[in-house]
């Protein structure tokens, strides 16, 4: 027998829900239509909790590699395996990748991907009297100092990446920002990000799918009348976020998931939904841009670095390499790139690993990359310019500068990308790091 959704049992299955307030700044429908060719996505991959990106990418000319490995010696990658990307950095030094990254390596060959060199959050140039990033060395408050930009004297309250799509969002019948793990780069001042599962489904109301009988008492009380405005009010909200979800529920179980992605891996998971999104976005012709996270968990490395980077960068390799060559003819339209919380000690500790540190080196994936090294990889050398002095990399490029490079490829205007990066022009001169055709 169907038991009766009590109120109490619908605002407790209404907790699944919390998005449905806000869904439809980002979800919701427009008749608008967008060809394929005007299509483009941004795709972040955060690697939680701080990649040593100098075992990742590093210097492969006899100098800087020396310097490197003297610093890190329990640690470092050998240098006859390294995978030479063929590119070079701003001072003509040859940079090659970690042994596990063949993958990648490709993807630079084929003029598919750039690498972003001693790239941190900065406030300003070093040594040009800038204070120091808030909370530097600490997880959480770099995460979201990555996430977000400078205001005068405190990083924003809202990601770029919402920000972003507060400037160039539409609506449509698939989600504009979506989320496949908790974060704050995709909350804007008047857009919502959208989470979704490794399938590409709506996470907030996967109750549905598992329980035909609670979708069936759930549409009968949003059904019901009743006197009371609250209630009149509070159920409309929820039946208001019934139709898009609907049609998105549609529209993504008409769409299977590309073979060509391997989801033998959480961040192959994610990747593969995120294309499912996105090929169900091209096929509707209802969006024209949207902006995607994804999260690799693992990176802080204070002990065993060594085999724990094996897995993990085997895992992002496979999973970055499968994804851009499933984009097909969309290749020029999908960036990917990576954030992670900060780079780690030029020095191993006494564990095999790496403690906290501050510059890191980044990717840059896709068809409209200008495939290269940008920036100069740095001296490891005990006491030099780039070091803080306590064994920790001081960026050379800025986070934002990176960030905003990436809002001009994705539509941006000049005075558009001024608002969301207020302070960085006049901080750092140049905003655009020139990596994006």
């Amino acid at each position: 027998m169907m038991m009766k959704l009590s109120r109490r049992r619908f605002l407790q299955h209404s907790a699944l829900m919390t998005g449905a307030t806000t869904m439809p700044l980002a979800f919701s429908l427009s008749n608008k239509a967008y060809a394929a060719e005007d299509y483009k996505a941004l795709v972040c991959v955060f690697l939680r909790g701080g990649n040593d990106s100098f075992n990742m990418m590093m210097a492969g000319d006899d100098d800087l590699y020396g310097k490197y490995a003297a610093r890190r010696p329990n640690i470092a990658i050998d240098k006859a395996s390294l995978l030479m990307t063929g590119k070079t950095d701003s001072n003509g030094v040859p940079i090659g990748l970690h042994p596990n990254m063949p993958g990648i390596q490709s993807l630079f060959q084929d003029g598919l991907a750039a690498g972003l060199i001693n790239i941190g959050t900065l406030v300003g140039p070093t040594g040009s009297g800038a204070p120091n990033p808030t909370g530097l060395f600490n997880h959480s408050k770099q995460q979201y100092a990555w996430e977000s930009t400078w205001h005068s004297n405190a990083y924003a309250a809202y990601g770029w990446g919402g920000l972003l799509m507060d400037l160039l969002a539409q609506g449509g019948a698939i989600p504009e920002l979506v989320s496949l793990g908790g974060n704050s780069w995709l909350s804007g001042m008047n857009v919502s990000d959208l989470r979704t599962n490794t399938q590409g489904s709506v996470s907030a109301v996967n109750a549905f799918s598992a329980s035909g009988t609670l979708e069936t008492e759930y549409n009968e009380m949003v059904d019901e009348v009743y006197l009371s405005p609250f209630h009149q009010q509070y159920l409309k909200q929820h039946g208001d976020f019934l139709a898009p979800y609907n049609n998105f529920r549609s529209l993504i179980d008409s769409t299977e998931l590309d073979p060509i992605i391997n989801r033998n891996s959480s961040i192959g998971s994610q990747l593969s939904a995120v294309k499912r999104i996105i090929d169900a976005s091209v096929a509707s012709g209802s969006v024209g841009r949207q902006v995607f996270i994804v999260n690799q968990g693992g990176y802080d490395t204070h002990k065993n670095q060594v085999p724990r980077h094996q897995s993990l960068y085997g895992q992002l390799d496979t999973a970055l390499t499968e994804f851009t060559q499933a984009q097909g003819s969309l290749q020029s339209n999908v960036t990917s790139f990576t954030m992670s919380d900060f780079g780690r000690t030029m020095h191993n500790n006494a564990n095999d690993g790496t403690d906290h540190g501050w510059g890191s080196n980044q990717l840059v994936i896709g068809g409209s990359v200008l495939s290269g090294c940008y920036g100069a990889y740095p001296d490891f050398s005990v006491g030099s310019a780039d070091d803080n002095g306590k064994g920790r990399l001081i960026p050379t490029l800025a986070h934002e500068q990176m960030a905003a490079t990436l809002a001009s490829w994705f539509g941006v205007s000049d005075a558009g990308v001024q608002t969301v990066f207020p302070t960085t022009s006049a901080n750092f001169g140049t905003m655009n790091l020139g990596f994006m055709g």
